[in-house]
C-alpha cells in the first residue's frame, strides 16, 4: 500500500463519521489549510483516511496541526487499528500537533508515538448511550440537576426559529466573561449553521424568557450514530433561570427522537465534566496527542503564565 498526502490524491471516502465528512470540513476548513493522509491501493481511501487542519499560532509564527474549529476530532478512519502506525510514520517529522482521536491507542501504539516525539494523554467525554426512553433518562439524572430542568422549564420556552446570530453573540459574551475572546470565526459558525441544516445533520435551538430575551443557544449535530451537543452560549443575569441545563435536555431530546447516543463532548474543565456526568451520562475516553518544536513549547508556557 501507498501513502498518499496531497489533497487531490485522496478521495474522500463515504463513511458515517459527521467529522470526517468532506462536507463537514469544506465548512470548517478550506482544502489549501489541509494535510490528507491515506492508505491507498487506486487513488481512493483504502484502508485508512486522516485529514488534518493546518492551525496558525502566534500571529502565524507556528502552524500546527490539529482539527478544525467546532470539530471534535479529525478520526482517524481505520480498517485495521495497526494501520495506525503506518499513518503516524507518515506525518511530517518536525510538525508541531495538538489532536484529538476518535479512539484509546492501545499500549503499542502509544509507545510508537512516544518514539516519534509525541506526547499521548487520556481525554474524557461523557455520553448517554440510550436516550430511547425519556422518563428513563430523566430518573437517572441527578435530583439537583433534574431541578434545574423544571426551572427552565418554567422560566424559558423554545424559540420557533434560531438562527447562527444567536449563536454566535452568545458565544461571544459567554467567552467574555472568561475574559477570553471566542475561538469560533463568525464566518466558520454561519457557515456550518447553514451546512448542517442544509445536510438534515444539526438543529440549533435557543430558549428564551418571557420578555424574549435570548438567554441560551446551542448547535446540536448528528450522524448515523451519535448526536452531539457542539456549541452553545449563554446570557447570565442575576438570576439563575436553569437555561443550562434545559438547553442539554433539549439536546437529549433530540437525540432520543432519532434513536441516537447523546455526547456532551468533552472537557479538560472539571466543573463542565460534573455538569456533564450530572446527566446520568458515562465516561468514555480517547486519545490525545501532542507534539512542540522548541520555540512553540516556549510560547505556550509564556502564554500560561500570563493567564495566572
Amino acid at each position: 500500500m501507498d501513502l498518499t498526502d496531497k489533497e487531490t490524491s485522496v478521495q474522500w471516502p463515504d463513511m458515517q463519521c459527521l467529522f470526517l465528512q468532506e462536507w463537514w470540513w469544506d465548512a470548517v476548513c478550506p482544502p489549501a489549510e489541509r494535510l490528507v493522509l491515506g492508505l491507498d491501493e487506486a487513488a481512493s481511501a483504502g484502508t485508512a483516511f486522516w485529514p488534518l487542519a493546518k492551525v496558525k499560532r502566534y500571529g502565524g509564527m507556528f502552524s500546527v496541526l490539529s482539527m478544525p474549529p467546532l470539530t471534535q476530532h479529525s478520526g482517524p478512519w481505520l480498517a485495521d487499528r495497526a494501520d495506525f502506525s503506518t499513518l503516524l510514520s507518515h506525518l511530517p517529522r518536525t510538525a508541531n500537533i495538538k489532536m484529538n482521536l476518535s479512539f484509546a491507542l492501545s499500549e503499542k501504539a502509544i509507545q510508537q508515538a512516544q518514539q516519534a516525539g509525541i506526547r499521548v494523554s487520556e481525554g474524557a467525554t461523557y455520553v448517554i448511550r440510550d436516550c430511547r426512553d425519556l422518563e428513563k433518562v430523566f430518573a437517572s439524572i441527578k435530583p439537583a440537576q433534574q431541578r434545574q430542568i423544571r426551572k427552565g422549564m418554567r422560566n424559558l420556552h423554545l424559540l420557533p426559529e434560531a438562527d447562527a446570530e444567536m449563536l454566535i453573540s452568545l458565544q461571544q459574551e459567554t467567552f467574555a466573561r472568561q475574559g477570553r475572546k471566542s475561538p469560533y470565526p463568525e464566518k466558520v459558525v454561519r457557515r456550518l449553521c447553514e451546512t448542517v441544516q442544509r445536510h438534515e445533520a444539526g438543529r440549533l435551538v435557543a430558549l428564551a424568557d418571557a420578555e424574549e430575551n435570548v438567554m441560551a443557544c446551542g448547535l446540536f449535530v448528528w450522524d448515523n450514530n451519535r448526536c452531539y451537543s457542539l456549541t452553545h452560549g449563554f446570557h447570565k443575569t442575576g438570576q439563575n433561570v436553569g437555561a443550562g441545563s434545559l438547553l442539554q435536555w433539549e439536546g437529549i431530546r433530540i437525540a432520543a427522537e432519532k434513536g441516537l447516543i447523546f455526547d456532551f463532548e468533552g472537557s479538560n474543565i472539571e466543573s463542565i465534566a460534573r455538569f456533564n456526568s450530572s446527566f446520568g451520562s458515562i465516561k468514555e475516553t480517547y486519545s490525545r496527542l501532542e507534539r512542540y518544536s522548541w520555540g512553540m513549547k516556549m510560547l505556550e508556557k509564556a502564554s500560561i503564565l500570563l493567564k495566572k
